[in-house]
């Protein structure tokens, strides 16, 4: 009886120790709003970058453009598949001279 006990509280203090975790990374990292771009299709207009789908950029590499028209690139390129051109509101966190993307919303049209 004491076994099972035991078993039953480690697992219900795994449990919720898991569950702290994942709220943990949910919370992490800051918000920015701007448009995701394909690097290919990335141009300097008056000293700010804009994206320019014209261009049709085939490059696998993403950028991100902040409201002030400043470009990143994105770490993880593939959690904003399809949105290129598009302006949205994102939780990120720098990783270097990166951006590490843990959570995306379209704002609308680009």
């Amino acid at each position: 009886m004491k076994r099972t006990a035991g078993i039953l509280a480690f697992a219900l203090c795994s449990i919720i120790l898991l569950h702290a975790q994942e709220a943990q990374d949910k919370s992490k990292g800051t918000e920015m709003t701007g448009m995701v771009c394909n690097a290919d299709s990335v141009v300097t207009t008056e000293g700010k970058a804009v994206c320019d789908e014209t261009k049709g950029g085939k490059s696998p590499d993403m950028v991100f453009i902040d409201d002030q028209g400043k470009a990143t690139k994105i770490a993880n390129p593939k959690m904003l598949a399809g949105m290129s051109g598009k302006k949205v509101k994102i939780k990120c966190e720098m990783k270097g001279d990166e951006i590490m993307v843990y959570d995306v919303g379209h704002l609308g049209p680009g």
